[in-house]
């Protein structure tokens, strides 16, 4: 593979636990706690949530509160909920449904009346607070001479937070996690209109969606990570490098322009992925 061509903003190695996009989402919230002496954040995650991961290690460093409520059962296995659980946070689990209407929940809404002073993150910590670090984030980028910003999108919220900062002779290359075209629609919306010529959706690399794996793009990802001594999660980052790739053998990008990748961390979720590989008796993602 030849990668040559591409830089990388190592946003992964912000902190051990809490970086990337999630801690760029935390800081402003965070913030907001202080200024207004809040003492709690309840938040909402799924079972190998990479905001809970880093939203446990951050209360657990700031002396917050913290609780999750997790869509699922309890696993005492699960690293990521072990994780959380030894950094201190209290793990509510609720069904599916009730996971689906969040606060507006009898069963949710029965959990939060156990707390007071309490400030609530919504999934994945995307907010009118987080947009404080993402145009930290962007103005990063603004200083540099790339011509193309790639990152990956669950939400969009990232991806739209560093579009409506981004200068506009820059692109935005965003290769979406799941198979749902509404991700771009939501980004578009929440930019202002004069910026949407500036993002490009790759939509053909989200391997069917968060879970969905082949032992081809797990043998790509090990192969990179050999090739490059960088670690790169399977649900985010390795669909980013995945498109791209495909991209140049197939000769359909510009090769005199200067392209940056985002990494926007979630290492913890090589752990989770591997927790499930293992049961399944499949190919595991290689750590350095």
């Amino acid at each position: 593979m030849a990668w040559s061509g591409l830089s990388v903003l190592r946003d992964d190695i912000v902190h051990p636990y809490i970086s990337g996009n999630k801690w760029r989402k935390l800081k402003g919230n965070l913030a907001h706690l202080a200024e207004n002496n809040i003492k709690t954040i309840v938040t909402f995650g799924g079972a190998f949530s990479n905001h809970i991961h880093a939203t446990a290690a951050a209360c657990y460093h700031y002396n917050i509160q913290c609780v999750g409520i997790i869509r699922g059962e309890y696993d005492k296995d699960n690293p990521t909920l072990a994780f959380a659980k030894s950094q201190g946070m209290i793990l509510h689990f609720v069904d599916r449904q009730s996971y689906r209407e969040k606060e507006k929940s009898q069963v949710v809404k029965k959990i939060l009346t156990q707390y007071s002073n309490y400030f609530l993150i919504p999934e994945g910590g995307s907010n009118q607070y987080s947009y404080q670090g993402l145009a930290e984030l962007s103005q990063i980028i603004n200083k540099t001479d790339f011509d193309v910003i790639m990152v990956s999108a669950g939400t969009g919220y990232t991806a739209a937070g560093i579009l409506k900062s981004l200068k506009e002779e820059k692109k935005l290359w965003v290769f979406p996690s799941l198979k749902d075209t509404y991700i771009k629609d939501k980004i578009l919306s929440q930019s202002p209109k004069n910026k949407h010529n500036q993002l490009t959706y790759y939509y053909d690399y989200h391997l069917g969606g968060y879970a969905k794996v082949s032992e081809k793009y797990i043998a790509f990802i090990n192969q990179f990570v050999r090739q490059t001594g960088v670690e790169i999660d399977p649900i985010y980052n390795a669909k980013i490098l995945y498109g791209f790739y495909d991209l140049v053998i197939n000769k359909k990008i510009d090769v005199t322009k200067k392209y940056l990748w985002i990494h926007t961390g979630g290492l913890q979720g090589i752990d989770a992925y591997n927790y499930m590989s293992n049961k399944k008796n499949s190919m595991p993602i290689n750590r350095l």
